[in-house]
């Protein structure tokens, strides 16, 4: 029995575990087969790749999970065993960051600044705060003020503002990502669909696009698993699954949640 979760979060996004932490409760949760997929960073992947020794029985596949825009909302997909050094993919990750923060710097400037005498601009550019407690600058920035009671009042805030990142489309994603020699995924695909599927013609449209496979078991997809993975057979395609576990930032996603053993999944290609 190998045990595998191909989702999870670290420091380098907005989780609140360092590799070695996140090492530790791999072991302790006895996953053998895992990857980081940080959200639009690769920082935390080759220092993963420095610590694992023989002894730890873990096999560590790169991954990354890509922000795409599709439909006017924000859609991830996750790519396994890319070129970390491939340049369109970095230019792709730094483009999309730095697109994110000044979305941000949009919302604290001109709508948090607008409302509350104690937020500016200049105050945020100077902020920092510790990326082990997760989350990421505007959210913790807002929740220190003492304005937004936690992230999810601050989603709900910022959401009401319909101030939004631009983001690549999902075709030029694809086609970046599957340049870098990765192998591409849905991630979540019942996250649009809280408590329902995503429709087989929505599916379709990704396989259209190049995906790979789809993320079925995820724990968005709820009851959902074995719809998702008899669509892949169907259609020939690749069967993921992850956790999502963002370490203590999001208690209620836990490592290994849903249980997924290699023999349920179809990871052809990612082994070298």
């Amino acid at each position: 029995m190998k045990k595998v979760d191909m989702h999870m979060h670290t420091c380098a996004s907005d989780g609140t575990w360092d590799v070695w932490e996140l090492k530790e409760q791999l072991i302790k949760n006895n996953i053998n087969i895992f990857s980081i997929t940080d959200h639009d960073s690769v920082d935390n992947v080759k220092k993963m790749q420095e610590i694992i020794v023989p002894s730890d029985n873990l096999i560590f596949i790169p991954g990354i999970e890509l922000s795409t825009g599709y439909d006017g909302k924000e859609y991830h997909l996750t790519l396994y065993n890319y070129d970390i050094e491939n340049k369109e993919l970095l230019e792709l990750i730094n483009w999309t960051n730095q697109n994110k923060l000044n979305s941000n710097k949009e919302y604290i400037g001109t709508i948090a600044a607008g409302k509350y005498g104690n937020v500016s601009i200049e105050d945020f550019e100077k902020y920092e705060y510790d990326r082990k407690r997760g989350g990421w600058k505007s959210a913790n920035y807002m929740i220190d003020k003492g304005i937004h009671k936690d992230v999810a009042n601050h989603l709900k805030e910022v959401g009401k503002s319909g101030l939004k990142a631009e983001l690549k489309n999902s075709e030029e994603v694809i086609k970046i990502a599957k340049k870098s020699g990765g192998k591409v995924f849905l991630a979540h695909p019942s996250y649009h669909y809280i408590n329902y599927r995503m429709p087989e013609y929505e599916l379709k449209y990704w396989l259209e696009l190049g995906v790979d496979g789809i993320e079925c078991y995820s724990p968005y997809n709820g009851d959902n698993i074995k719809y998702y993975k008899d669509f892949c057979n169907k259609n020939n395609s690749m069967i993921s699954g992850g956790s999502d576990c963002h370490g203590t930032f999001i208690p209620s996603r836990k490592l290994g949640v849903p249980h997924a053993e290699l023999s349920d999944l179809n990871l052809k290609g990612l082994f070298n």
